[in-house]
């Protein structure tokens, strides 16, 4: 029974870590997504990009 107990508080802990780790990378990305918006904005004389997706 402590096994099995020890098993699934082991698997919460890490479902919780991985949700943790991945509102981080979130958080990032949308940080990178920001400064990628501010550099793309081109000028007149460039041609425009088209964005892939």
């Amino acid at each position: 029974m402590t096994y099995i107990l020890i098993l699934i508080l082991g698997l919460i802990g890490i479902y919780k870590l991985r949700d943790g780790l991945l509102i981080i990378q979130n958080r990032r990305d949308a940080m990178e997504n920001i400064s990628v918006n501010i550099i793309s904005n081109n000028s007149p004389q460039c041609k425009p990009f088209k964005q892939a997706g």
